[in-house]
């Protein structure tokens, strides 16, 4: 899945590394008319990497379907799914309030243009890349994939972008309104 590339946003990375997500916060940019996420490593080192609307709607049909694999045969799935996410919702808000990841002046900033994903026993390897010298991986296990869809659904609300894209069994109300949108994969 790839999307037009348009001129980066300064500062993206020089070298071609990979950069390891630990923890990352989701926020629409109005000014880009993106989703950012600002993320950071395990060495507190952080990135700045936007997602276009047109690259997010080809994705999340992808994550809601391996979500609906899981569901178990003769069960209805919106009914089994609507369950298990409301128990995710839950179990989040039990946690304590995270620090959102900010992005400071030399936060590098690139464009992610590719995401590709790979089935893992406990969820999804989700590889964002951008030019050559960009590139983020995120270990997303199913209840961050739950986290994921619901925080990028309030993105998309907050954009006014079209909802449709999103599985009816998430619902239709803003999961985690008031609520930091951050996913701590540790």
């Amino acid at each position: 899945m790839s999307d037009v590339a348009q001129d980066l946003p300064s500062g993206a990375p020089s070298e071609e590394s990979t950069f390891a997500v630990q923890t990352f916060t989701a926020r629409y940019d109005p000014v880009e008319d993106r989703i950012c996420l600002n993320a950071v490593d395990a060495t507190g080192a952080k990135q700045a990497i936007y997602l276009t609307r047109r690259l997010m709607d080809q994705i999340i049909p992808v994550v809601a379907k391996h979500l609906e694999e899981k569901t178990p045969k003769g069960v209805p799935a919106d009914v089994v799914q609507s369950m298990t996410q409301e128990r995710v919702r839950q179990a989040r808000k039990a946690e304590p309030a995270a620090e959102p990841v900010q992005a400071d002046l030399e936060t590098p900033r690139w464009l992610c243009t590719t995401i590709q994903m790979s089935k893992q026993p406990t969820g999804l390897a989700v590889t964002l890349t951008g030019d050559a010298a960009c590139k983020a991986q995120i270990p997303l296990a199913d209840l961050h994939l739950r986290a994921v869809l619901d925080i990028f659904r309030n993105s998309y609300a907050k954009a006014g972008w079209d909802l449709r894209v999103f599985p009816e069994w998430l619902g239709p109300e803003q999961a985690n309104a008031g609520q930091v949108a951050q996913v701590r994969l540790n």
